[in-house]
């Protein structure tokens, strides 16, 4: 349970978390070259500007389009509105790199007048933009650069709270967006079905083209993020991050048995909450005692490009922009979930860490060039002045800061980024062998934009990336791509079911789950399955075996229920799946512990 106010606050950008200022009473804003030397960062790393004011102002989350320009998110209304009074200022911006340098150049507003927008993610020839209680649609069709078309898509996200907003969307494997709930929820409707969902305590994940909504497991506050392999994280302004391993989708399958709580904590060090700021510690509007400990926590990331170091591949990064810093959780692999760890370098440091007052990281993206992308939205305050007493709130400037703004990235010393690769005008083909590469936000652009072309003539290209890529990420995204195109043979599903890496064997599992019906024979390529030596697989094989009526799947998820008894994931998997037919489930349980060895 979330106490108040002590721990609701800024989600804004999730900048959720208690209330800082430096020790000083009016600490001076700093030039974004001076902001930038106050950043530390591991030995081998170097961090550089890729946009500031006036290109951008308060930012609070990014995202790259198919055509190369960088989509900014404005909230510049924080706190109560460009008057005060709630008057929306809110921004969405097109920055681009007319030199090729890697940096931004220029910047043409595309939207304007939003109610403290809070996500922003690239779609068709447009983007989709959070801004409770709505997610819209907004594209520009006569070539100026700013919006002419602004469709809500989903109405009815709670707007009580400036700090618990729908937030934080992500393109997933299974060419859905998933979203950030914000914390309240709210009664939300599609602009195409008219149909109602009571959101509650979950997250969700959405089509936008069709106007499908459903919920989501986990509660997240601020930036819902995934793995390479499909793995679903977020977190909320006192834990840095949490796991949700069983989507909700399963979870609803079976009504007469109850699930494990959706979130996994994936900290698992002692004092797992404890931070180190870089700069002097700070005094606190309330609540002294939680200096020092992570109240901020938001917008988690899974780094998925090795070009700042293997060491670095795979790794969650954390913002606090109440401790002016971005904390970074080593993950391994702990049965159906995860354990997360400090760096043996970090034992009493952060990733990052800023001796700027003002710094204010509420974002962290990878971007398509293999850098370590953070937003910054600098301001003097990041509380909401709800949360502030009156005698306080006389003596400060809540809006300092409104008109600055940085974006940096990490990279490292010795070797630069890639290029930012333009996708949007090559042939379908082309595009396709992009999914072939290191960068895991490159191949989520290629695999949207071909699902928004469903151009079949890149099918050929990415079977062979199926087939025989050496990156077994590209090998399982190539399979999910030829699905969301319609185009996805059995035979290659067969034969991924077969692949030397268990994240690949794993959704190909997750692909062969909608043909179990009508194909008798994918039934008889996952039964063998149950003695992958891999849990997760045979965790996914316990969910997608609930799709189908045929005994053979009953009797596996039998075996399964044996072998991996004492998993309360792999556990929660059968029963889901054994609502079709419960008898022959328990038949099989128990003829698997007569056969069992005795000790």
């Amino acid at each position: 349970m979330i106490r108040q106010p002590i721990a609701r606050l800024l989600l804004v950008p999730s900048l959720l978390g208690l209330p800082a200022l430096a020790a000083d009473p009016s600490p001076v804003a700093r030039s974004p070259e001076d902001s930038r030397r106050s950043i530390r960062v591991p030995a081998g790393l170097k961090v550089e500007i890729v946009a500031s004011e006036p290109l951008v102002r308060s930012p609070v989350a990014i995202d790259w389009g198919a055509d190369g320009k960088l989509w900014a998110c404005e909230m510049i209304d924080y706190p109560s509105g460009l008057d005060g009074q709630g008057k929306p200022g809110g921004r969405v911006v097109a920055l681009e790199d007319l030199d090729g340098d890697g940096k931004y150049d220029k910047a043409t507003t595309f939207l304007d007048g939003l109610p403290f927008p809070t996500g922003v993610m690239a779609w068709r020839k447009g983007v989709l933009v959070c801004a409770a209680p709505e997610i819209l649609y907004a594209e520009d069709t006569d070539g100026d650069g700013r919006a002419d078309v602004r469709r809500v898509l989903f109405a009815g996200f709670a707007t009580e709270n400036f700090q618990a907003r729908v937030n934080g969307l992500s393109y997933g494997l299974d060419n859905r967006v998933y979203g950030a709930n914000g914390l309240i929820g709210g009664t939300i409707a599609g602009d195409r079905t008219g149909k109602e969902v009571v959101l509650g305590g979950r997250d969700f994940r959405i089509d936008p083209d069709r106007g499908l909504f459903e919920p989501e497991s986990g509660l997240t506050q601020q930036g819902r993020v995934r793995d390479d392999w499909g793995h679903q994280f977020g977190g909320n302004n006192s834990v840095w991050i949490q796991h949700y391993p069983l989507p909700d989708r399963y979870a609803r399958r079976n009504r007469h048995v109850a699930s494990p709580d959706p979130a996994v904590y994936v900290p698992r060090d002692p004092e797992s909450r404890r931070l180190y700021p870089a700069g002097q510690t700070a005094e606190r509007f309330n609540s002294p005692e939680s200096a020092g400990q992570v109240t901020s926590a938001c917008s988690p990331l899974i780094h998925r490009d090795p070009h700042l170091g293997e060491s670095y591949f795979g790794n969650a990064f954390i913002c606090e922009p109440v401790h002016n810093l971005v904390h970074r959780e080593v993950l391994t692999p702990d049965g159906v979930t995860f354990a997360g760890h400090r760096a043996e370098g970090e034992r009493s440091s952060e990733f990052l860490a800023s001796t700027d007052p003002w710094s204010r990281p509420v974002q962290v993206r990878t971007g398509p060039d293999g850098a370590l992308y953070v937003v910054d939205m600098y301001r003097l305050v990041i509380e909401h002045p709800r949360w502030i007493s009156p005698e306080r709130l006389a003596n400060l400037d809540v809006r300092a800061g409104a008109d600055m703004g940085r974006i940096y990235r990490v990279v490292r010393e010795d070797q630069p980024p890639r290029a930012v690769p333009v996708l949007d005008p090559l042939p379908s083909a082309e595009v396709a062998r992009s999914i072939d590469g290191p960068n895991g936000t490159l191949r989520d652009m290629a695999q949207r934009l071909l699902v928004h072309r469903q151009d079949k003539s890149a099918g050929p290209a990415l079977v062979e990336i199926a087939r025989s890529s050496p990156r077994p990420e590209a090998r399982m995204q190539a399979l999910c791509t030829l699905d969301g195109l319609g185009a996805l043979p059995a035979d290659r599903i067969r034969a991924a079911l077969l692949d030397t890496h268990p994240g690949v064997r794993e959704q190909a599992v997750r692909l062969a789950e909608g043909r179990l019906a009508g194909d008798p024979s994918m039934v008889s390529a996952l039964v063998p399955l149950v003695d992958d030596p891999e849990v997760r697989v045979r965790y996914q094989l316990a969910l997608s075996l609930g799709e189908t009526d045929d005994p053979r799947a009953a009797r596996a998820l039998g075996r399964i229920a044996t072998r991996d008894a004492a998993d309360p994931w792999v556990r929660a998997a059968v029963l889901s799946s054994s609502s079709r037919r419960p008898g022959d489930v328990l038949a099989a349980v128990l003829a698997s512990d007569l056969d069992a060895p005795r000790r």
